[in-house]
This record gives C-alpha cells, sequence and structure tokens, in this order.
C-alpha cells in the first residue's frame, strides 16, 4: 500500500472448477500483502515523448507557489492469493472500508462518471493545460472511509505457470509543492490482478 493509505479489508473467496476432468485442482494460500512495494510511474503529457525528455524540459518537482500537479500511477494490492494446480477459477469478493482520498472528486474535474477506467482520468489530465481546479480539488481533499464491495474473478485459462496472485485496483498518485496524496481508483474499470512476476492478468470486478 502507499505510505499514506491504509486499508483494512476482508476478504471471502471460493474457487470454482474450470475444467471437469479428473487431477485437475487448485489450492489457495493467504499472502501478506505488505511485502509488495508499490511502484508508480510518471504520467507524460502528450507533449513528451520519454522520461528523460520529460525531465530535461520541465522541473516537474518544483516546490515554487505555481508549479504543476504532477501524476503517477500505480498497482495498489489488497489481496495476495499463492496458487498450486491449473484448472479452477477464482473468485472472490472484497469487502471493507478503504482509507484514500477519494476519486470521485478528481472525476468531477474532468466531468467523468464514476464507473470510467482510470486510463479516461489520464487521457483528460493530459489535456488539462491550467489544473486550476484540479489544484482547487487537491488542496481542499480529505483522506477518508470509503466502503468497497465488490466481486472478482479469474478464469483458469489465464492462471496457467501462475503461482502467486496479487488482486487490486489501480492508485493515482498527485503531487504538488511537496504534498502526495492518492486516491485509489476503486471501480471495477480500474481493478486488476498480477502476477508472481508483476505480469497483468484480466479480472472481472463486479459490484455485489
Amino acid at each position: 500500500m502507499p505510505a499514506d493509505m491504509g486499508s483494512c479489508f476482508r476478504d471471502s473467496a471460493r474457487w470454482r472448477s474450470g475444467n471437469d476432468e479428473e487431477g485437475f485442482h487448485m489450492s489457495t494460500v493467504a499472502v501478506p500483502v505488505g511485502e509488495h512495494a508499490e511502484v508508480f510511474e510518471l504520467i507524460l503529457p502528450d507533449t513528451m515523448s520519454s522520461t528523460a525528455e520529460t525531465v530535461e524540459n520541465y522541473d516537474y518537482f518544483s516546490v515554487e507557489p505555481d508549479s504543476k500537479i504532477t501524476a503517477f500511477h500505480g498497482f495498489s494490492t489488497f489481496k495476495g492469493v499463492a496458487v498450486t494446480g491449473e484448472g479452477a477459477d477464482i473468485e472472490g469478493i472484497l469487502r471493507g472500508t478503504l482509507k484514500s482520498y477519494n476519486f470521485k472528486r478528481l472525476y468531477q474535474v474532468y466531468h467523468l462518471k464514476g464507473s470510467e477506467s482510470w486510463k479516461v482520468w489520464v487521457a483528460e489530465f493530459k489535456k488539462d493545460t491550467t489544473q486550476s481546479q484540479l489544484k482547487q480539488v487537491f488542496n481542499d481533499e480529505q483522506m477518508e472511509n470509503i466502503d468497497v464491495e465488490m466481486k472478482y474473478t479469474i478464469r483458469a485459462n489465464y492462471l496457467r505457470g501462475v503461482s502467486r496472485v496479487r488482486v487490486g485496483f489501480e492508485t493515482i498518485k498527485l503531487k504538488l509543492n511537496g504534498t502526495e496524496k492518492n486516491f485509489t481508483i476503486a471501480n471495477p474499470a480500474s481493478g486488476s490482478a498480477k502476477d508472481q512476476n508483476g505480469q497483468d492478468i484480466p479480472v472481472d470486478f463486479k459490484p455485489v
């Protein structure tokens, strides 16, 4: 989890066979999510072609009063599962309270529906040249408790060769004048999973 976010998630899960052939099975063991360090990537403006070019042409870490908001994105883990065997889907429910800044406030800046993917917000952010409304939201927003109750399903055909799965949501980190705030996008369109190598695994998310 990001440093300025806490979470308290109770997760219930069941595993459904994806193949009726004898000998196929799956066993799972909960994995502590604290062992996974969250990695955030810089969201580059459309006018910049590389991170090196961005750093050279714009001081994103300036602390001047009129500096721009810097945006990053990263995957936040809420459930870790060790997997052995093949041929079964993983089904579970993420149910609990997330302590985060409310992503819906960010979405309102660009008149987005709360159900849209984090990638839609990023596309709008890149076109925002003034950031006036975004800065106001950033300065005003306070951390709060956000209730989450969501069912997830990972299909068996995506689990071949996978020994560990991390289920979670994308988080947008904003930085302005030395202050950082993390907004976890806890909606179905922004949910995903990673395998033991950090590779993406498709997940179906639905509200309960």
